[in-house]
């Protein structure tokens, strides 16, 4: 699985990726960094993922973006959570 998880910047290109996961991850590259997503890359995933996974991974998404934005509002770091649990 590390291997899988070191390739994610190769998805596009990588042999570790199937074509579903290949379109889930171009369709949650455009929504994130464009905040839109090219009717295309819906379609291409359509093929693979039911509306309700599809919905499912925009959720995951979604909560996942605003996890980030509370941490960067608060000046909370992944590498710095265990030093603000050590301050109590």
């Amino acid at each position: 699985m590390s291997r899988v998880f070191d390739a994610l910047d190769q998805y596009q290109t990588s042999g570790l990726f199937t074509e579903a996961e290949r379109s889930a991850l171009e369709y949650v590259t455009e929504l994130t960094k464009q905040k839109k997503v090219n009717p295309d890359t819906f379609a291409r995933m359509a093929r693979h993922f039911s509306e309700r996974e599809i919905c499912e991974i925009v959720w995951l998404v979604a909560t996942e973006h605003v996890y980030n934005m509370t941490n960067i509002g608060l000046n909370i770091h992944s590498d710095r959570l265990c030093d603000i649990s050590r301050r109590k």
